[in-house]
């Protein structure tokens, strides 16, 4: 097993310094601390601390990553997964890392420091090497709103049926030139899938899908406006836009209705997540919902079973549902 000793000795720094390091005592550059922290997960230094004090020393903490987002359903997987929590003892602690993940190795290990007993994370893509570490980790971790590979397992809905229903309700409405805004190119779990949905809806009613449609983004509010601006520069313009977000789509009808178009009349949106916002929009927004609540639930749930019984986690599709408003 290493030793804080090893960790100074690969690290080029002092026991002391390591000490503070993993005590987050400060007294140290951040150039220092990330030396430390990559040395010490190289020697799944915290995976041996862990496994060896988990059992005498279990903090009865759930550890809960999410990116740094304004995304307001973030809210709705804390409560649903603080609402277990707290029926069975338990306490949670919330870590946020970068949207585009960056940095969720650093804060995974912190987690671990932390003797958590379990971890959920929320709505990252991950890379190899966080695959990897997460699979070397001595507790157990279900990802929410996302997944990775078949070894970790998972809590979403799926994104490529739910385009396809959201797509296909605009068609049921009337509505053939449809675009779809907002999704991550680089994105496979919540863009791409959400595109294929989309793209296979257009293709079963046989509805021509002109390129300058699928306009891609961030799934902010800022992607709506561009969005929409960049629809009405072109001669062929959408009738209906299937927005991959709640916050990208009111984005794109508040930038419709500044240039006097009036929805659903002349525009017909629908949003994804049925967040807060949706019903507060003007006209409120019709909009595939997620069961965020329901996911934070299930994911403490699994967690603490997990944790206390040794019980596999199985990996999870919830059910979504359009909710209807004003916006279609």
């Amino acid at each position: 097993m290493p030793t804080i000793k090893d960790i100074a000795t690969q690290a080029g720094v002092s026991i002391a310094t390591v000490s503070r390091v993993l005590n987050n005592r400060g007294g140290y550059t951040e150039e220092t601390r990330k030396k430390v922290m990559r040395v010490a997960e190289n020697m799944n230094y915290y995976r041996n601390e862990m496994a060896a004090g988990l059992k005498k020393s279990a903090a009865r903490i759930i550890g809960l990553i999410m990116p740094k987002s304004s995304t307001l359903f973030y809210g709705d997987i804390i409560e649903g997964l603080e609402s277990v929590a707290q029926q069975r003892g338990y306490g949670v602690i919330i870590a946020h890392a970068s949207g585009d993940g960056i940095n969720l190795s650093e804060i995974i290990s912190i987690m671990a420091e932390r003797r958590v007993e379990g971890l959920v994370i929320a709505s990252f893509a991950l890379a190899q090497n966080v695959i990897t570490q997460i699979n070397g980790l001595p507790f157990p971790v279900v990802l929410v709103s996302t997944q990775s590979d078949d070894s970790i397992p998972y809590i979403k809905v799926d994104d490529e049926a739910a385009a396809f229903d959201a797509t296909e309700y605009l068609i049921q409405h009337g509505h053939q030139k449809i675009a779809i805004a907002g999704p991550n190119v680089t994105d496979k779990i919540a863009g791409m899938t959400r595109i294929k949905g989309y793209e296979r809806a257009m293709m079963k009613h046989h509805l021509p899908i002109d390129p300058n449609w699928i306009f891609y983004g961030d799934f902010s509010f800022e992607a709506g406006i561009h969005a929409m601006k960049h629809y009405f520069q072109l001669s062929n313009r959408p009738e209906a836009v299937f927005s991959v977000s709640d916050d990208t789509a009111i984005g794109i009808m508040n930038t419709a209705i500044q240039e006097g178009l009036q929805v659903p009349a002349d525009i017909a949106v629908i949003g994804y997540d049925n967040t807060r916002v949706a019903r507060m929009a003007n006209p409120a927004l019709t909009a595939i919902s997620q069961p965020f609540f329901q996911m934070g639930e299930k994911a403490g749930n699994k967690i603490m079973s997990a944790a206390a019984d040794n019980i596999p986690i199985q990996s999870e599709i919830l059910p979504h549902t359009i909710v209807e408003r004003q916006s279609v």
